[in-house]
């Protein structure tokens, strides 16, 4: 029998040959120094389910979609809102119409100008039906954008997002919006040609036909093994000395840990548990704040935890503060949804650990205990993610006698199961896309595409709405903490589990390189040495 060890040394050797023995696509260079300038390495967990930003949705998008591409405004190195493809903008007395002038002489990385008709476009495909984009529901704030989606019309000249000429690029909202300067600073509202995706169709977002305006291009990617960035020659901004990126596709943390301590990767992050206590004096790791928060959610339309009284009783048999210890640090017990850096964070909600009211709860649901049901639980197969799993199940049976199967996928396969809704149970991670409590909370309205739970719940909708709107701060924080109340203690539809920071390594001879709250690694910027 080969040992886990053996085995790890083995998948490492493979892949040092095959970044030796492999022939570089045309025009690429290998890691370390090119003709043009610097290459650099980095680790990719999974293969990203597509590069088409419309519909990137995960995780494993930020880093690729983010240094490919940019939109009218970007956050700057003090996580400030700052312009980006418009150089300046002006908001209407009222609040309701935003004004992007966009920057002279910025171009695609095939020599076409940039146009407002390229937000026009991209806004539209983005509020398709047909594209059956997660993020949609962003736009909804825009005059008509809501009905247009859901097919109560379909005519975008009904839609508040027009070019008024080449370079400029308006929108009108129904009504002012308290974070509305935070949406297009995300990669769904991102700027798209309509020629190329009228030449190639869904297959516009492959390398040698995706044309982009970030500082980076996609030269290849190979399923499975790594995705390939030059550097764009007609990007408009400042530059490190970055001609190349290469991000390797590594599914095992102790391999790319490996990789990494050999030379073979420059920057690494997602490092594993045990990994990271041999690691904590090493002056290369590197911690950087992260708007996130892990939660375990349940899929209430299926039979079992349909009932909120059964959720509840599971949410009450886990004991949360055992867990910072069991991941070996790095993590602080969740109370709410809203992380504490963010607006509405609530310390004083969520449900307790209370083993003897969870089988109260338990009993109250009508649960049969001389049926013999396993209640799934869907996970990726990371060791943090399987540790934390296990941790779940035993406290579940533990308390409450009830038998959890552990269900643990790649992170592509695992994404699909989410979308299809197959099981009970779920081990999910929200991100912010933007550092305000509406880009939690706005997940689980009735109608948003990332709300993968199927829960609905018309008053707590009604709070989310309203808050976005509401001028007074104290009753904004109000009606989010009293929508969380409903989310998480009433209905029991999802159960925060931690909060965590950013850990990554970076080699010393990478400068400029960091990591904002919102998990984005911005790569224009940075230099090697």
């Amino acid at each position: 029998m080969i040992r886990t060890s053996q085995l790890r040394a083995l998948i490492l050797a493979a892949l040092l040959a095959a970044s030796s023995a492999e022939a570089a696509p045309p025009g690429a260079a290998r890691l370390g120094s090119t003709s043009a300038g610097k290459a650099l390495s980095l680790r990719l967990a999974g293969d990203p389910e597509t590069f088409d930003w419309n519909r990137a949705s995960s995780s494993v998008s930020t880093y690729l979609v983010m240094n490919l591409m940019e939109g009218l405004l970007t956050f700057d190195e003090n996580f400030k809102v700052s312009p980006s493809l418009a150089e300046r903008m002006t908001v209407s007395p009222d609040g309701k119409t935003y004004t992007f002038y966009l920057r002279k002489g910025v171009k695609w990385s095939d020599g076409v100008p940039l146009t407002a008709k390229d937000f026009v476009f991209s806004w539209k495909r983005l509020l398709l039906p047909a594209t059956a984009a997660s993020y949609a529901y962003f736009l909804y704030d825009v005059d008509g954008a809501e009905e247009f989606n859901k097919g109560i019309h379909n005519d975008f000249n009904l839609v508040g997002a027009k070019a008024l000429d080449d370079h400029t690029f308006q929108v009108r909202l129904k009504r002012p919006v308290a974070h509305w300067l935070y949406i297009p600073t995300f990669w769904v509202t991102f700027p798209l040609r309509e020629d190329i995706v009228a030449k190639h169709g869904d297959a516009w977002a492959k390398p040698g036909r995706m044309v982009t305006v970030g500082a980076f291009t996609l030269l290849s990617h190979d399923l499975g093994s790594r995705v390939i960035f030059r550097a764009n020659p007609h990007y408009y901004g400042k530059k490190g000395n970055i001609d190349e990126i290469r991000l390797q596709i590594v599914l095992d943390d102790s391999t790319a840990l490996n990789l990494y301590e050999s030379g073979q990767l420059d920057v690494l992050t997602q490092i594993s548990m045990l990994d990271m206590v041999r690691l904590s004096s090493n002056p290369e790791l590197r911690r950087f704040p992260y708007l996130k928060v892990q939660y375990l959610s349940f899929m209430v339309g299926r039979y079992v935890v349909s009932s909120p009284r059964l959720r509840r009783a599971i949410a009450m048999s886990i004991d949360k503060s055992k867990i910072t210890a069991m991941l070996h640090g790095g993590t602080t017990p969740a109370t709410t949804f809203v992380p504490p850096q963010v607006l509405g964070h609530a310390p004083q909600f969520g449900l307790p650990y209370d083993p003897e009211g969870a089988r109260k709860e338990l009993k109250a649901s009508g649960w049969d205990s001389t049926r013999k049901i396993k209640l799934e639980l869907l996970t990726y197969n990371t060791d943090k993610l399987s540790t934390l799993s296990q941790f779940i199940q035993g406290e579940i049976k533990k308390t409450l006698g009830l038998e959890v199967e552990i269900q643990s996928f790649d992170h592509r396969t695992f994404r699909s199961q989410l979308e299809l809704k197959n099981f009970p149970l779920a081990l999910q991670t929200w991100g912010a896309d933007y550092p305000d409590p509406d880009n939690f909370l706005s997940v689980f309205l009735s109608d948003a595409g990332n709300n993968r739970i199927a829960w609905k719940n018309a008053k707590y909708d009604q709070l989310v709405l309203a808050a976005r709107t509401e001028k007074d701060q104290a009753k904004r924080i109000a009606a989010y903490r009293e929508a969380q109340r409903i989310l998480i203690e009433e209905e029991a539809a999802i159960l925060p589990l931690f909060y965590e920071n950013n850990v990554a390594l970076i080699k010393s001879r990478v400068k400029n390189l960091t990591i904002n709250p919102l998990n984005y690694m911005y790569l224009r910027g940075v230099s090697v040495q």
